[in-house]
């Protein structure tokens, strides 16, 4: 059965226009590649962009890890959906919520909204049954370790990736209180290892600490979360294959606002796109993937 739903799932995007058509985009040839979407919140928006340039220039990975907004885009990626597909879920107010543009009224949130939006955008599917390989990160609230989300149901796991603490309630999935898996893997390099990556790709969206004044005490308590998540990232994708990284918030402050992260991710990829090529064929991976 879960075959058979994932055949119709693909069909039904195919029908709608949902999927890209890019030839020699999956070619077989070499270590298998991850892309691995980082964390960010607001910043989350250039990861389709990213999707974007990847798509049109014909790199489909093997692999696909996400972290908190990383994860959203990703499993959307995974399920076969194309950017500008993923740039209209987007704007949906449950994913709007889990980057932190809706807050909770009162108390601990839920993301039960973000949760009902991955599960029907994916078809009702397991995380094993997407067309590409994929894993959300999140961690583990009672031992602080990373938990790599790659099988079971994509909704919770994916919630469970965004639950930011403090603001959201854990996300319990096989008797673990899981929570945002910007806490232990920001930049989830070392995930797509683990699932048999041989070349990866990290895309770091994240605030830096400078990005904003410190004005009061949840200023100073979101202060702590980046400068903590930060320094996570500069251990982390040091062991990336190959990296970009997007000033986001430089982007977002000149005035163009959100609209202007799409295509930010784009030109970053764009712009890396021949120095990315090189690195691969020096990994000995051998894809049919035009030049721009």
């Amino acid at each position: 059965m879960p075959d058979l739903l994932r055949r119709r799932l693909l069909l039904s995007a195919a029908a709608a226009g949902l999927l890209p058509t890019l030839p020699g985009a999956h070619v077989q040839g070499g270590p298998p590649i991850a892309v691995c979407l980082g964390s960010g919140g607001v910043h989350g928006r250039a990861h389709v962009g990213v999707i974007r340039a990847f798509q049109r220039l014909g790199l489909q990975p093997d692999i696909i890890t996400g972290t908190s907004v990383g994860a959203i885009a990703g499993v959307l990626w995974a399920a076969g959906y194309a950017a500008q597909a993923i740039e209209t879920i987007a704007d949906d107010p449950n994913w709007k919520e889990s980057s932190g543009l809706r807050l909770p009224v009162l108390g601990l949130g839920k993301l039960d909204g973000l949760r009902e939006l991955i599960t029907r955008r994916t078809g009702g599917l397991p995380i094993e049954a997407l067309a590409t390989r994929f894993a959300a990160l999140a961690t583990d609230l009672d031992s602080g370790q990373p938990v790599i989300l790659d099988r079971g149901p994509a909704g919770p796991a994916v919630a469970a990736s965004c639950s930011v603490p403090l603001r959201y309630e854990p996300v319990t999935i096989n008797d673990r209180r899981l929570v945002d898996g910007a806490l232990s893997a920001p930049v989830p390099v070392d995930a797509a290892r683990q699932l048999g990556a041989g070349f990866t790709i990290a895309i770091d969206v994240a605030y830096r600490p400078d990005d904003e004044p410190i004005r009061g005490i949840g200023d100073v308590a979101f202060q702590m979360f980046h400068i903590m998540v930060n320094r996570l990232i500069a251990e982390q994708i040091v062991r990336a294959d190959f990296a970009i990284r997007l000033d986001a918030h430089e982007i977002m402050s000149g005035g163009a606002g959100l609209s202007a992260l799409v295509g930010a991710g784009d030109e970053a990829v764009s712009s890396h796109w021949p120095a990315l090529q090189s690195a691969l064929q020096r990994a000995g991976i051998d894809r049919d993937i035009p030049t721009r």
